[in-house]
């Protein structure tokens, strides 16, 4: 009796060496991120998989100060419109002064922002913590394995909760990341 033959290796992408090495780098920087960030803890999450690794946005492990800067200009797109409207010269100087005269003016420059931020809390002064409250959750919800989400959310030590991330439509989510990272610099590729 004759066997059939194994097409399956016909069906496997081939993989060069340079892509098989990049993998495994990126495999590394990412399990020491999740390692520095859960520490101790790590064992409470259910395990990692390759697909986790492979689901972390380039984004999420970069420095602290490059994941804060992220999270306040998605909160600054984030509030854009409600910005471009807005009277109180102080509350935009106080903003610019977070995200960068040049990024500020770009993130009003944004075409077709729906108005979707909520009011500015009471406390005039708490610019950051507003932008950055809103653009973690943006970060958060930008992100599809869980496991990611709680490690981006443990990182930017948000207050929010999941539920608020699963508010925010995906697809707005993904936009105003994407339009972050181009107005920071990075590619927007590193958006999964």
């Amino acid at each position: 009796m004759r066997r059939a033959a194994d097409t399956t290796l016909a069906l496997r992408p081939v993989v060069t060496p340079d892509e098989a090495r990049r993998t495994r780098a990126w495999n590394v920087r990412v399990a020491t991120w999740l390692d520095e960030v859960w520490g101790d803890e790590a064992g409470t999450l259910p395990p990692f998989t390759w697909e986790t690794l492979s689901a972390v946005p380039g984004w999420a492990v970069g420095t602290p100060a490059e994941l804060e800067r992220l999270a306040l200009l998605c909160g600054a797109l984030f509030a854009a419109p409600a910005l471009r409207v807005c009277l109180d010269a102080g509350l935009l100087i106080r903003v610019r002064a977070l995200v960068g005269a040049d990024a500020l003016d770009q993130v009003l420059a944004v075409p077709g922002l729906p108005m979707q931020a909520p009011t500015w809390p009471q406390d005039a002064r708490a610019e950051r913590d507003t932008l950055h409250a809103w653009g973690g959750t943006l970060l958060v919800a930008s992100v599809a394995d869980p496991r990611v989400q709680a490690t981006v959310h443990r990182v930017l030590d948000l207050r929010s909760t999941a539920a608020d991330a699963r508010a925010v439509p995906v697809s707005v989510a993904l936009r105003l990341v994407r339009l972050a990272l181009g107005i920071a610099g990075k590619e927007t590729e590193a958006v999964r």
